[in-house]
């Protein structure tokens, strides 16, 4: 595969996304791809070089699907801070030969419905699109427009997610409008979408209802380590908080990895990620304290 070293990232997404499709129907598994190309192919998002594949599989299925991947030379990357792990919803595989990343969902981050139920619905509607000549499943289209929402409001102090917010605000059309809030509430994403609902509008349809959960108010605060760390720190019992600011501070090597897999392991590369690390950690710092701040406040 050296040649694939060479591929275009848009190639490489479109190629691996055939890959995934075809080892899961070869396992007898079913698998939606959800948000990247499929967004774009829609009509729900401006051309954007993605940098990963997204694959939704059913929860009992996630374990067979990484470990086919494992066996095509596709490896883990390793995991988040606890405050992370526990709301894990997917796990990121990583080949040297490959210039994009796969990520498998078992479920996703706003939708509250037990993730099995979730997926029937989703796969109940699914559509087909061409990528790389194989014809694979996504959502329906307003399913999708559900998923990229949701996305960008984890994160919309991103500027790329606040202006494919806006984008798709002006890209859903007026009749699919029921549809997404009917469809929201059976997903039990009407809680998490409902800044998204007010912005299309449609503050008097059926189907309003709920209050975001504790996982989402973690998941629109925390974007990065340093604010992963220090709701850790937070939460905490007191006994308890010693050792989570000292793994804030001296993160293992494993940690380490989480933002560079191939972290020079000699003493001078190490203490180089470490500095690195802490200036991330400072400059970021205010802005993680708000962020935690107003999440606390919904």
């Amino acid at each position: 595969m050296d040649s694939a070293e060479t591929l275009h990232q848009d190639e490489a997404v479109l190629l691996a996304t055939a890959l995934v499709d075809y080892v899961a129907a070869s396992a007898g598994l079913q698998v939606l791809f959800i948000k990247g190309p499929a967004a774009t192919m829609m009509g729900l998002r401006a051309h954007h070089v993605s940098a990963d594949v997204d694959v939704l599989v059913r929860p009992e299925d996630l374990d067979k699907m990484v470990d086919l991947l494992g066996g095509r030379g596709w490896l883990e990357r390793p995991s988040g801070v606890t405050v992370v792990r526990r709301y894990s919803h997917s796990r990121t595989l990583y080949h040297p030969q490959w210039n994009c990343d796969i990520d498998v969902h078992d479920r996703f981050p706003g939708m509250e419905a037990p993730p099995g139920s979730a997926f029937d619905t989703l796969w109940r509607d699914r559509q087909y699109l061409v990528m790389a000549a194989r014809s694979v499943a996504v959502p329906s289209k307003p399913a999708a427009v559900i998923f990229q929402a949701l996305h960008s409001l984890r994160a919309m102090d991103n500027p790329r997610h606040q202006r494919e917010y806006s984008g798709l605000l002006q890209r859903v059309d007026v009749t699919m409008y029921q549809d997404i809030v009917d469809l929201s509430a059976e997903l039990q994403a009407t809680a998490a979408l409902n800044p998204f609902l007010d912005d299309l509008g449609v503050a008097d349809l059926r189907g309003r209802q709920g209050t975001v959960s504790e996982e989402w108010r973690h998941r629109t605060a925390v974007q990065d380590p340093g604010t992963a760390y220090l709701i850790s720190l937070v939460e905490s019992p007191w006994r308890v908080k010693p050792l989570v600011l000292a793994r804030a501070v001296f993160p293992s090597r494993q940690t380490l990895r989480e933002r560079d897999i191939y972290l020079d392991d000699s003493v001078a590369g190490v203490l180089r990620a470490y500095v690195a690390r802490w200036r991330r950690g400072l400059t970021g710092l205010p802005t993680a304290a708000r962020k935690i701040r107003a999440s606390r406040r919904r």
